[in-house]
């Protein structure tokens, strides 16, 4: 334990300082001079000593590397045996430590052999997820390498669905080792060639993410004594796959300022109250407009406008009823009655009086009621309505008389013989019956 914790402390020494949130190089690039200009120093101090910088394949002692999806830990031991140390090393696998022993016959001896080395050797570490883990949050790497990725034996290497797997895992992995990144490092990412692996598209995905390959070197598995490759997956996985013709292909970050305007185009995309604050290109429609319906042609409706009635004022507790006489109490401001609209038919004084009463509306004779001249809540009011508000009305009462009539047609199977104008005298006897139903109630309430 106290080695490990001697090596992480070596690896941390001349990083700046971290941000465990997506993007958190970009603070660090503004200190990238210093960084060089540290490591310079600590090269320097090694050459002193007569150490001196070591490399092995594509990497050096003096580099801080964080490896992902080991499966023996082979790779991570050979690079920590030519650098006579792993402080600079952290060693990362899918697995845990119970699954590395049952799957992998030297899986233990490597990992003990690591960390008598110095090197940090950490188990369960999804790489689509690892820069939220709490000891790789706060730190940052000049290389990031995955050797081989591989979603699992789920079928041909070219099927499409496959070929999808793959494709989201190496996306998961962009995404989240360029948060772990230094400014100036690389991700690696070593790949057999062939038709189905081509299409992988590693360009493709790594350019999502402002990542350009800066390089492109053959694979030598030679370069790397002790390196065992695994199967890692299924009743085979420690046994070796074939490698063939394989590469490792080096991203770096393309252009930071894009970058820092791609992340804050990102964080500005969400608001704390609302969801996303640029604004809509063009308004929702607010209502979806209905098909238009075919009708037969439509009769002819005639408006009549009723007699302004201007009821008088009364003093603030009674109202004035249709005899005038004064009624009950009221609590409310008494408005002026306005012009009605009503449907063909005869008007409300035409019908007569019902069972011999008489009509109360024939008693109105004018179009106000006498009042004391000199009270001063007297008050007399014409109110003429515009004729486009009539228009307006009697084309919203044509319009539903004929969706009532669709409707009506298309709810009761014995409607559908039932014609447009003999619709309209329905209604019309519904509303003559309304009518003196009106009028008995009136005359009872007068009585």
């Amino acid at each position: 334990m106290g080695v490990e914790a001697k090596g992480a402390a070596v690896a941390m020494e001349g990083v700046p300082p971290a941000i465990a949130v997506e993007g958190g190089y970009e603070a660090a690039a503004e200190e990238d001079e210093e960084v060089e200009e540290a490591a310079d120093a600590e090269e320097g101090g090694e050459d002193d000593d007569g150490e001196g910088e070591k490399w092995l394949g594509q990497y050096s002692s003096t580099q801080s590397i964080l490896l992902v999806g080991e499966g023996n830990f082979s790779f991570a031991l050979a690079l920590a045996t030519a650098f006579g140390s792993g402080a600079n090393l952290v060693a990362t696998s899918l697995d845990t430590d119970e699954a590395l022993r049952s799957k992998y016959n030297r899986a233990e001896s490597n990992i003990m052999s690591l960390k008598r080395l110095g090197a940090t050797v950490l188990h369960g570490i999804d790489v689509e997820r690892m820069k939220f883990h709490a000891d790789l949050k706060n730190r940052r790497f000049d290389r990031i390498v995955y050797n081989f990725p591989h979603a699992g034996f789920k079928g041909k290497e070219y099927e499409v669905h496959m070929i999808k797997l793959h494709k989201k895992l190496v996306n998961g992995y962009f995404r989240n080792a360029c948060c772990l990144l230094r400014p100036c490092g690389e991700i690696h990412v070593s790949h057999k060639t062939g038709a189905s692996y081509e299409k992988w598209n590693l360009e493709g995905i790594a350019a999502k993410f402002s990542l350009i390959l800066a390089e492109k070197v053959g694979f030598q598995k030679a370069d790397y004594p002790g390196y065992n490759q695994k199967k890692g997956d299924g009743p085979m996985c420690d046994k070796p796959f074939k490698l063939g013709t394989c590469c490792t292909f080096k991203f770096k970050i393309g252009d930071l300022k894009k970058r820092k305007k791609w992340n804050r185009r990102k964080a500005g995309s969400i608001s704390f109250i609302g969801g996303n604050t640029s604004p809509p290109s063009r308004p929702p429609p607010l209502v979806q407009a209905l098909p238009r319906l075919d009708f037969p042609p439509p009769v002819t409706l005639v408006l009549t406008p009723q007699p302004h009635v201007d009821v008088q004022r009364q003093p603030p507790g009674f109202a004035l009823n249709f005899s005038s006489t004064l009624g009950a109490p009221y609590f409310h401001q008494l408005a002026s009655v306005r012009p009605v609209l009503s449907i063909p038919g005869p008007s409300l004084n035409a019908l007569g009086p019902p069972a011999g009463i008489p009509s109360l509306m024939s008693q109105i004779t004018s179009t106000t009621v006498l009042t004391p001249q000199g009270h001063p809540w007297y008050e007399q009011r014409i109110i003429a309505e515009p004729l486009r508000t009539i228009d307006y009305f009697a084309r919203e009462h044509q319009g539903s008389l004929q969706r009532e009539y669709e409707m009506l047609r298309l709810l009761m199977p014995g409607a559908t013989s039932l014609s447009y104008s003999a619709f309209l005298e329905l209604r019309h006897r519904e509303s003559v019956q309304r009518q003196e139903r009106l009028c008995r109630m009136i005359a009872n309430s007068c009585q």
